[in-house]
Formats: C-alpha cells, sequence, structure tokens
C-alpha cells in the first residue's frame, strides 16, 4: 500500500508533462504559423508599396483623335521603384465603371512604340479606342488597375 501513493503520483506527473508538451508544441506551431503568414503578408506589402503609378492628365483638356473611332489619349507615370507590366493582358481600364475590352487600348511610350512594361520614372501612353464619341462637356472617371490590384482613377471632361 505504501507504493501505491508515490506511483500514481508519478503517473500524474508524466501525464502533466505530456499534456503541457503537447499544449507546448501545439502554441509553437501556431505561433510559426502566425509568423509566416506576417512575412507574407510584409512581402506582398513591400511589393505593392514599391509599385505606384499616376495618372497624369490635365482633366480639363483630353487628347482625342478620329471622327469615328474616337482615341483619346491618358498619360501614365511609373512612379515606383520597380517597373511593371503596360499591355492590356496586365492592365485593365474602366470608364465609368465600364471596361474597356483589351482590344479597343493601345499601349505605347511617348514616342508612339510599342512597350511591354513601364519602367520607374517612365511615362507611358494608354490609348483608349471607343466607337462613340463622350459627351463633350460632361465629366467621367477613368479608372486603371494594374495587375497586382493596384488603382488609380482621374475624372476628366470629355472634349
Amino acid at each position: 500500500m505504501a507504493a501505491g501513493g508515490p506511483a500514481s503520483e508519478l503517473i500524474m506527473f508524466i501525464v502533466a508533462v505530456i499534456v503541457a508538451g503537447s499544449v507546448a508544441g501545439g502554441l509553437a506551431y501556431i505561433t510559426n504559423d502566425i509568423a509566416h503568414g506576417m512575412n507574407d503578408r510584409g512581402a506582398m506589402l513591400a511589393d505593392q508599396l514599391r509599385t505606384d503609378f499616376s495618372i497624369i492628365n490635365d482633366p480639363n483638356n483630353i487628347p482625342v483623335s478620329g471622327t469615328g473611332p474616337y482615341t483619346y489619349t491618358f498619360y501614365i507615370k511609373n512612379i515606383g521603384k520597380e517597373p511593371f507590366p503596360f499591355t492590356a493582358d496586365a492592365v485593365q481600364v474602366f470608364i465609368d465603371g465600364d471596361m474597356v475590352p483589351p482590344a479597343n487600348l493601345t499601349f505605347t511610350d511617348v514616342s508612339g512604340n510599342t512597350i511591354t512594361t513601364l519602367g520607374p520614372y517612365e511615362v507611358g501612353v494608354i490609348k483608349v479606342t471607343k466607337g462613340s464619341p463622350l459627351t463633350s462637356g460632361q465629366y467621367y472617371t477613368i479608372m486603371v488597375v494594374l495587375e497586382n490590384g493596384k488603382r488609380r482613377s482621374l475624372v476628366f471632361k470629355a472634349p
């Protein structure tokens, strides 16, 4: 009988150590998972901060050419530190919430040469072709969205 007391205490001690080890292992796994998630989110945020652009048109003087179809010209400046894809596959354009089909977009540099990326501090041109003209004197909103989700908009007056 005298040996029963210390044996049960030893069993209880072993169970307590096993439970404590399991809890510590679970907490270590969860902490590691949270740390990796924060690292991934930080890298994604850093990428978005390095990628930035601006629409640099005069909102009261948007260049337009043609008499049907009509081509509107918008200037985009990469104000970030990283180049980004500058093609109809990677950039979406919306006018007043309506997506402009990629076939109606042309991406060039300011000299008119076709380009596929826009480097830091470079200016690119997006030409938007529409079958019918925008109503003269009306205000419209253009939104340009990059492949990483970064977007900028400009309210402009149709010529």
